[in-house]
């Protein structure tokens, strides 16, 4: 079977990983994957399978030519030249192009949701698009029972929710004996991630843990204005920004606490990645859900309301200094890595594209 993404980049990005890893799943299967990216170079953060191919809207095009109607045709003639069985996005707006591009070809295309479509996708382009993807999408996949519940019952009766994948294999196991007095989080530094929040908090809390410090893992568009926040709560010493990681289990497997402070997710990769190395994990309730579906409180973590730094604070403190209940959590937390298997998940999909 020949399958076709149509994707944003393959640099950083929680999408990114998940169509790296079902891409060498499913070659692993004999499926071939052509990854036609929009908005960068062919280039690849993430490891790719031989039998994937990625390709550009860049290639033999100046970057200045490449909108809406440059996609459309490259979409269209990957598919009149190469005959993908299934054309598939994560992204709103290149899949309404991609629908466009697939007018007559007599294609099925499957949509992802990603996020909460209540937050996202609010711009009248944005919803324009969202209309052809609902009428188009022959099939579209949710990561949360919440975000499905945004879309009309046309759409619900069409769809099905699928976790995402993780590939767990060598992924270390947390060593409570040999933690270090570290709370970490992991995202994109951007408002949605609202890592302020979690700086809020641990500012309320920095005198009574005086020995632990904050190090948040990512990079984006807030970083000058998260850094001035830190030094404006003179919290240099305590809190790090150190960048993004490609191998971030081995930055994060020996914290103490795993923090995720967002508004809204679709479901949270950074927090199933924590959840499989067995970190103790804190997450605010996100809408459309996403953190509940991974996180039974008090079970194998514990979820707060969103945007509030006492509540954030108060569990965070809970966690560092009732050791016992943040063993017993972490290590439930493991094992969401069944839920979370790449060779299940990947054969799902394909379940769905059959």
């Amino acid at each position: 079977m020949k399958i076709l993404f149509v994707s944003a980049g393959m640099l950083f990005g929680g999408a990114e990983r998940v169509t790296s890893i079902l891409t060498d799943e499913w070659g692993k299967r004999g499926h071939e994957t052509k990854i036609l990216v929009t908005r960068t170079e062919a280039i690849s953060k993430y490891p790719l399978s031989d039998k994937v191919t990625l390709v550009s809207c860049y290639d033999n095009v100046s970057k200045a030519k490449i909108g809406q109607i440059a996609i459309i045709k490259k979409v269209r003639e990957i598919c009149k030249e190469w005959k993908p069985d299934v054309v598939i996005s994560f992204y709103n707006d290149l899949c309404a192009l991609s629908a466009l591009a697939i007018t007559g070809l007599h294609i099925p295309l499957i949509y992802s949701e990603r996020n909460d479509p209540n937050k996202t996708n609010q711009r009248k382009s944005d919803q324009l698009y969202r209309k052809i993807v609902e009428h188009r999408a022959d099939k579209i996949v949710f990561q949360t029972k919440g975000a499905q519940k945004c879309y009309s019952k046309s759409v619900q009766d069409k769809s099905v929710v699928i976790l995402n994948p993780v590939d767990t294999a060598g992924y270390p196991i947390h060593d409570f004996t040999h933690e270090k007095k570290k709370i970490v989080t992991v995202g994109r530094l951007e408002p949605q991630k609202n890592q302020k929040l979690l700086i809020d908090a641990f500012s309320l809390i920095a005198d009574e843990l005086a020995d632990y410090s904050l190090v948040v893992y990512g990079e984006g568009s807030l970083r000058e204005e998260l850094e001035a926040y830190i030094k404006e709560k003179r919290l240099q010493d305590r809190v790090f920004l150190p960048g993004a990681k490609s191998n971030i289990q081995d930055y994060i497997k020996d914290a103490a606490l795993f923090v995720l402070s967002s508004d809204y997710e679709g479901i949270p990769n950074a927090l199933i990645e924590a959840m499989a190395i067995g970190l103790p994990c804190v997450s605010t309730d996100c809408s459309p859900g996403g953190a509940r579906e991974l996180i039974e409180a008090d079970e194998n973590g514990l979820i707060v309301e969103c945007g509030n730094p006492k509540m954030l604070a108060d569990a965070v403190k809970r966690m560092i200094v009732e050791k016992k209940e943040a063993k017993r959590m972490g290590t439930q937390a493991r094992l969401v890595r069944s839920r979370v298997d790449k060779c299940k998940i990947a054969d799902s999909w394909l379940g769905i594209i059959h």
